[in-house]
């Protein structure tokens, strides 16, 4: 894969990463890197932080064939902030586009 369809990948895997993390953890998030995990199974993991805690590190593993979030993981702080799918703010899941 070369370095043009990797960026590419990266910059259509951030927003929706971000928007999983807004709407599963209450945060906003900045990544700052990201790892293709290829061959084994088809996945970018983006590596960020919560926006002004450089501490609460978060990782997303998204697979780039389908874009769907494959695992979350990252420090207490911000995986103690998960909001169970019953408590959710029906608007921060509502599809937003008309």
């Amino acid at each position: 894969m070369s370095k043009t369809q990797k960026e590419a990948i990266y910059n259509k895997a951030e927003p929706i990463a971000q928007q999983y993390m807004k709407d599963n953890y209450n945060t906003d998030v900045i990544f700052y890197d990201y790892k293709f995990l290829d061959p084994m199974n088809s996945e970018i993991v983006l590596y960020g932080h919560m926006v002004g805690d450089e501490d609460a590190t978060i990782q997303v593993g998204i697979s780039h064939k389908t874009f769907k979030i494959n695992r979350v993981s990252g420090s207490r702080k911000v995986m103690d902030r998960y909001v169970e799918p019953n408590k959710k703010n029906k608007s921060s899941t509502e599809n937003t586009k008309k």
